[in-house]
């Protein structure tokens, strides 16, 4: 394969970038028909990508044949406790003509990545569509791995409710103190093996006033699972805007979680079922949600639910003592050649 030329992104782009987003969601609508028709115009594409190089500190690539562009990647930076000092692009922050080698991304990877690294930014996430395999397998050579789905529920996919042991009824705005033995579920099994998914100590300590604001919030519609009285599952849902993987008439499930004494005994089923009955009794058709891949309990529920992934947050982090042990710079060598292959 002849290797692309290799510019920064910038706003002489976004036409070109904007119809290759747009090409790649009318490829990707031909497995997910429910994905939204709008992105796959150019003038709805195009404020997608000019708001990723919008934000601080952006920083975007473009691979070129000839005067062609063929691909794109943009991200910028988050630095916080979890994440560290990280690179991210979103979903919309990379497309690929559909006609092209995915071998490309590599290429644009590589020059895209060194910015970050310059700037001792060594952890980078980006995104890739489950309906394009060859693009996840260009970011598994990249030593990417898979970290978080990202998945859509038809409503009609989704049985009618069933009988249940529990109660499952809306959650009143002053109840907080009726879910508070289950508020830091999420935090302390996602910390566990195999998922390992920090939750800092601080964090715990804001949580439970933090459902008590969201609870509050009338956009919001929280599930309570009661056995005999008592708490052992929650649900939370939120209408959504939509958005590039997201279609139209979509409700977000945000929070779920269950007791462990009440794992296994249909908890969540029962949950989605109300949250879903009353998206439906809205004329909405979708749920959204996402998981970790590694948190074995989620990534089995959902799936088993009827939750199927769209798209994957992909994670690489970069050993960082490449920031003082780069021979070739400390010596004023090229890394190309021969000897690096």
């Amino acid at each position: 394969m002849r290797v692309p030329r290799i510019l920064t992104l910038d706003s002489t782009h976004l036409d070109a970038a904007a119809e290759l987003l747009a090409r790649q969601q009318a490829a990707l609508r031909n497995a997910r028909p429910e994905l939204p028709q709008g992105y796959t115009r150019p003038d709805a594409s195009r404020p997608l990508i000019e708001a990723q190089l919008g934000a601080p500190q952006a920083h975007g690539v473009a691979a070129f044949d000839g005067s062609h562009m063929v691909a794109f990647l943009v991200g910028a930076p988050r630095y916080e406790p979890i994440w560290n000092r990280a690179a991210w692009s979103p979903i919309e922050g990379q497309a690929i003509d559909p006609r092209a080698d995915r071998d490309i991304l590599r290429d644009l990877y590589a020059v895209w990545s060194q910015h970050w690294v310059d700037r001792g930014v060594f952890f980078h996430y980006v995104h890739a569509p489950t309906d394009d395999r060859a693009v996840q397998d260009a970011w598994f050579d990249l030593n990417f791995g898979r970290m978080q789905a990202h998945a859509l529920l038809a409503l009609d996919d989704l049985p009618a409710r069933t009988a249940t042991e529990f109660e499952i009824r809306r959650l009143a705005p002053d109840e907080i103190d009726l879910i508070a033995p289950l508020h830091d579920l999420i935090g302390v099994h996602q910390i566990s093996s195999p998922a390992y998914a920090i939750s800092l100590p601080e964090r715990f300590e804001t949580m439970l006033a933090d459902y008590a604001e969201d609870l509050a919030d009338p956009d919001s519609h929280y599930w309570v699972a009661l056995d005999r009285g008592a708490p052992v599952g929650l649900a939370a849902f939120y209408e959504m805007q939509p958005g590039i993987m997201v279609p139209g008439g979509a409700w977000e499930l945000g929070t779920a979680m269950t007791a462990p004494e009440a794992r296994g005994r249909g908890v969540q089923r029962a949950l989605l079922q109300a949250g879903a009955d009353e998206a439906r009794e809205r004329g909405d058709t979708h749920l959204v949600t996402d998981w970790r891949t590694a948190n074995l309990l989620s990534s089995r529920s959902w799936t088993r639910l009827g939750f199927r992934p769209t798209h994957y947050r992909m994670h690489r982090a970069v050993d960082q003592r490449v920031a003082w042990a780069d021979v070739a710079r400390r010596s004023g060598r090229s890394a190309a050649g021969p000897a690096s292959v």
